[in-house]
């Protein structure tokens, strides 16, 4: 399903993808309790952000929909190109800005760095799932 030189198709899957990671991450391999611990969130904060939760398919979305408009602008035509991409791409953007939190919003290290791996990890999964899905 090709709209606009899109393969939305991919980008579904590729959404999806980043998503799981993220439940593997967060919600299988991190105990709730010390995913909770190391967020450093008060009570009020985690109340606020557990009312977010709706909105938590949509960063997937968005990173997955403006990955495959870069990987048409660039022609990525295979996985292994979409991987190199998505690296750069998530090492270019995504973890610099979770840094910005870090550094001046005094988050927590340990957490910084699996949200990271996360970001990244997410990217590289959807640069292949974009690059290679023909």
């Amino acid at each position: 399903m090709r709209s606009g030189g899109i393969n939305w198709l991919a980008v579904i899957a590729a959404a999806i993808a980043i998503y799981a990671i993220g439940f593997v991450i967060y919600g299988v391999m991190m105990p709730m309790d010390v995913n909770i611990a190391m967020s450093g969130m008060t009570d009020a904060e985690r109340a606020t952000a557990d009312t977010r939760m709706i909105y938590s398919p949509l960063m997937p979305i968005l990173t997955a929909v403006f990955m495959a408009v870069l990987f048409k602008w660039g022609q990525v035509a295979d996985a292994m190109t979409g991987v190199k991409w998505a690296i750069v791409v998530g090492l270019a953007s995504a973890v610099p800005t979770m840094l910005y939190g870090w550094v001046y919003g005094g988050l927590n290290t340990s957490m910084t760095m699996i949200d990271c791996a996360h970001l990244l990890l997410g990217h590289i999964a959807a640069g292949a799932i974009l690059g290679g899905w023909k």
